[in-house]
């Protein structure tokens, strides 16, 4: 099976890892294999299992299980809940289920030695949205997302909390740690809770669903042009088909064939004394989205790889010469997300692009001597009415506020954990950025959507302005009021519908 960003995004909501019985011989051998060591081998200080973790990996120590227990508590230091049991500071549940399916997945592909009772009662708590409530912060994205998977394990020991429709069923100190799942609460193995906290799932799962939303808010902006185009003229040459096959890129070619098939039925006109291309915010559409799509592609690519990778550290490798196909633990850096670090940059750079080029945009709605059919400002009475000048301040604050956030996380290495982390590539910084840009782009949506929707008021052509369910029930503006409620309403509609153009490339 391979995990792709729409099984992800699906797993978001509801549901677990059907596969995951397929694995159970396999992963029992590998395990087999890991007590076989423990019990055989000379090797007495493989990290992490005999060894305490980062600096203090440099004596062995026999109490197998209380290395697995210090290990989760020396990482859960970001309170998630109040002394009264409500919980704060987290991620949404969303977000925790992809995290909790992400690092599901990624030790069921093998490697890690983890028992496959403990992989079970974590695809039980997807299923019965039982959800381990997850820390934002804490993560540097090496040595794996340590602080917010750590807290995985620590509500599997009873000692934390869940959020879901079957939050009631795990097992926390509220209820005494009782639960009614199978194998809860959960006593760690050695090797388990290093394998449950020592991996990228943190980082690669939200950057992973930051993709989906952003794909989904970028293809409701091509519809958007899909309806203004509908009635308002362009020259239609910028989006001819043939004019992108001179270049190889994928993504302006998209572009153009969703738009040119609707320019070039209302195309303008050359008029002598007038230009005869529009601005480029207009004419290289297909140059600067079409580039957008190309990054969300390449991304998605990137972070459905390390969704695809076990990430942890030590590893099973076969012994080299052996017949029998024994195995050994190696130790090295596979907790280190550097890809997916510069992923999340990528991601943070395209969106912070859209919402340059919406800002541009919206300029261009704006200002009669550009679009050549609209009034300044989309007002109804210039001069007398200010139209939508508030919504070009917001547009302007957030694609500011965009711009501002869109330094790169991934050269922000920090030195800690005793120097030995002496690089790390703070991915999971970024990724928190991120979210917050894809709110803003949300909102910058919502404020072009009812820009696009007023222009409507002011149309040439009434007659080829299109019904749209995104516009349904609000009101274009005559005289200036507050326009609140439509905001917050294309925000809620934004956020809850699916693009007729949505695809997924990497499916």
């Amino acid at each position: 099976m391979i995990l792709q960003l729409s099984h992800l995004d699906s797993l978001s909501r509801s549901g677990s890892f059907s596969h995951l019985s397929d694995r159970k011989d396999s992963l029992e051998r590998e395990r087999k294999e890991l007590e076989f060591i423990l019990k055989s081998s000379k090797e007495k200080l493989i990290y992490g299992i005999h060894t305490g973790f980062g600096p203090h990996a440099f004596t062995s120590n026999e109490e197998l299980d209380l290395i697995q227990k210090s290990l989760v508590y020396h990482l859960t230091v970001e309170p998630v809940l109040s002394k009264e049991g409500i919980p704060h500071s987290h991620l949404s549940h969303e977000e925790a289920r992809v995290v909790l399916a992400a690092r599901l997945f990624s030790l069921s592909l093998g490697g890690s030695g983890i028992r496959y009772e403990t992989l079970e009662v974590l695809n039980q708590l997807l299923e019965l949205d039982c959800i381990p409530i997850l820390p934002e912060r804490g993560s540097l994205s090496a040595s794996g997302d340590l602080i917010p998977l750590s807290y995985i394990p620590l509500a599997l020991l009873g000692e934390s909390g869940f959020t879901g429709k079957g939050k009631e069923l795990g097992p926390t100190k509220q209820n005494g740690k009782v639960s009614k799942i199978p194998g809860l609460p959960w006593t760690p193995h050695p090797k388990e809770s290093i394998s449950l906290t020592n991996g990228t799932s943190f980082t690669t799962a939200l950057l992973g669903f930051q993709v989906v939303r952003f794909r989904k808010l970028f293809l409701q902006s091509i519809e958007l042009l899909q309806y203004l185009f509908h009635y308002h003229s362009v020259f239609p040459d910028a989006f001819h088909p043939s004019y992108h096959n001179h270049k190889q890129f994928f993504g302006p070619k998209l572009i153009a064939n969703f738009l040119h098939p609707i320019v070039s039925k209302n195309p303008k006109r050359k008029v002598e004394g007038k230009r005869i291309q529009d601005i480029y915010s207009v004419r290289c559409i297909p140059q600067i989205l079409g580039a957008v799509w190309d990054e969300i592609e390449s991304i998605a690519m990137v972070v459905e790889q390390e969704l695809n990778s076990m990430s942890d550290n030590p590893v099973l490798i076969p012994m080299e010469g052996n017949f029998e196909t024994r195995f050994r633990f190696a130790e090295g850096g596979g907790f280190y997300a550097s890809q997916v670090s510069f992923a999340a940059d990528r991601l943070q750079n395209a969106m912070a692009v859209w919402c340059t080029w919406v800002d541009r945009f919206l300029n261009y709605l704006f200002d009669p001597k550009e679009n050549d059919e609209f009034p300044l400002m989309l007002s109804a009475k210039p001069g007398t009415f200010a139209g939508l000048s508030g919504l070009g301040l917001m547009s302007a604050h957030l694609t500011a506020e965009v711009r501002r956030d869109s330094m790169p996380g991934s050269m922000q290495s920090i030195p800690t954990n005793g120097n030995n982390q002496d690089i790390v590539p703070m991915g999971a910084i970024s990724v928190l950025r991120n979210r917050r840009t894809v709110t803003s782009v949300t909102k910058l949506l919502a404020i072009v959507s009812y820009a696009v929707y007023q222009t409507s008021l002011f149309a040439k052509r009434k007659a080829l302005v299109p019904n749209w369910e995104l516009f349904r029930g609000l009101k274009t503006m005559q005289e200036d009021r507050s326009l609140d409620f439509e905001i917050q309403t294309l925000v809620e509609r934004i956020s809850n519908i699916t693009p007729s153009l949505v695809t997924t490339p990497n499916d």
